[in-house]
């Protein structure tokens, strides 16, 4: 243990006790990431996904436990950026964006920020690229004339009946049908561990 408070006898505590931050873009694999280089109580950092796992097994073969509790992902639709034909749109902004494979989405909320408009009598329905079931997964294909400013519920509704389950990394998805969108801005906000 460290008896002067600098960075330079932490750093010297942390490596001679072979407690590592170690980084990658995918997940840890038990028994063989960082085996026999990062000891119990290193931390892995996914950098695609921010996971955060914690080595609770040994130096020889490490075993990655997940850290981060609940995490938030937010997709934005916006018909200025995003256009609004009539086809599958995946959002081109968001934070946390990919939902990892094996993350349960327990639940979330639509926030329309700007009414959406149609020429016609467009539905819209939200889903996820991959991993759950599928384009309407998130919300069933609804009239645009319900798509107002303010929030929009949403399935999953934080009951285990109507949780997702990813078995694929995957985005948030919009499907338009019918007619194509004149306006329109939208965060989709997730909360899934």
């Amino acid at each position: 243990m460290i008896t002067q408070a600098n960075i330079w006898s932490q750093l010297k505590d942390l490596a001679n006790n072979l407690v590592l931050n170690l980084v990658g873009t995918g997940r840890p694999v038990n028994g063989t990431t960082g085996a026999n280089l990062a000891g119990p109580g290193s931390i892995y950092t996914n950098l695609t996904t921010a996971n955060v796992h914690l080595n609770t097994g040994t130096f020889a073969s490490p075993v990655w436990e997940l850290i981060s509790g609940i995490k938030f992902a937010k997709a934005t639709y916006d018909f200025a950026v995003d256009g609004g034909a009539t086809t599958l749109i995946t959002p081109a902004a968001g934070v946390n964006y990919i939902i990892p494979s094996g993350s349960i989405i327990i639940g979330g909320v639509i926030d329309i920020l700007t009414t959406f408009t149609s020429g016609g009598s467009a539905t819209i329905s939200v889903g996820l690229s991959a991993g759950a079931s599928g384009a309407a997964a998130l919300k069933a294909a609804t009239a645009v004339a319900s798509w107002t400013a303010g929030l929009m519920a949403i399935i999953p509704l934080f009951t285990a009946a109507t949780m997702i389950k990813m078995t694929a990394n995957g985005t948030v998805t919009l499907t338009v049908a019918v007619a194509a969108l004149t306006a329109g801005k939208a965060d989709i906000k997730l909360l899934y561990i």
